[in-house]
């Protein structure tokens, strides 16, 4: 039980923390600006910290209970939430879109390598003994 407290919590808090410091620092870098809601007025949309958390606990799961094709299953849904805006028409328009997405893919990429660290400690193939 301690691997399973000591692993979700490495995933879901460690992985948020440096996710969002990796996404912030490369946006920096790249000079991207924020990009402005595509959301009607009144709609909200999914905050991305939600969205994160809800992957991270899943994939770490999985990889805890040492479930098969987890690693594929986890490119899939990086490459599912790519498609989602694939085909956006302003992606064509602006350059600052496609910075924004590409970098928001490598976020995802450090987010699914804390849920597969996590995971690793929750198996028990890994320690984090603090």
């Amino acid at each position: 039980m301690k691997a399973w407290a000591i692993g979700l919590a490495f995933s879901l808090v460690v992985g948020h923390i440096i996710t969002w410091l990796f996404v912030k620092c490369l946006r920096r870098w790249l000079r991207a600006p924020e990009p402005q809601p595509r959301l009607s007025p009144g709609s909200r949309g999914i905050p991305a910290w939600l969205t994160g958390v809800v992957e991270r606990s899943f994939f770490t799961v999985l990889v805890g209970l040492q479930v098969a094709g987890v690693p594929t299953a986890m490119m899939a849904w990086l490459a599912v939430k790519l498609a989602t805006n694939w085909n956006h028409p302003d992606w064509q328009k602006t350059r600052d879109l496609r910075t924004y997405a590409f970098s928001a893919l490598l976020g995802g990429l450090v987010s699914m390598l804390f849920a597969f660290i996590g995971g690793f400690v929750c198996a028990g193939r890994l320690s984090l003994d603090f």
